[in-house]
């Protein structure tokens, strides 16, 4: 006696299911890509970065001399990158 089995293919095929799937993946990325910009900083414009170096730069004279004159060089540059 020979048995035979047939595999029935499911109501929903992957051919079916994964469009849906790649559908459902992309807007829950986006989704969670939109809630991370809320809690995004804009990043300040060269003017203020050039006074944050600068003011670093005050800050880290007195112990680090070394450090301060790199960050006075990172605002000189910055500076320049606007002309």
């Amino acid at each position: 006696m020979n048995s035979t089995f047939e595999l029935q293919r499911p109501a929903r095929s992957a051919e079916h299911t994964a469009p849906a799937l790649a559908d459902f993946l992309a807007r829950a990325i986006l989704k969670v890509q939109s809630f991370g910009q809320v809690f995004r900083m804009p990043a300040p414009g060269v003017p203020e970065a050039t006074a944050q170096l600068l003011r670093l730069a005050e800050a880290y004279e007195a112990t680090q001399p070394s450090y301060a004159a790199d960050l006075r060089a990172a605002a000189s540059l910055a500076g320049r990158d606007t002309h």
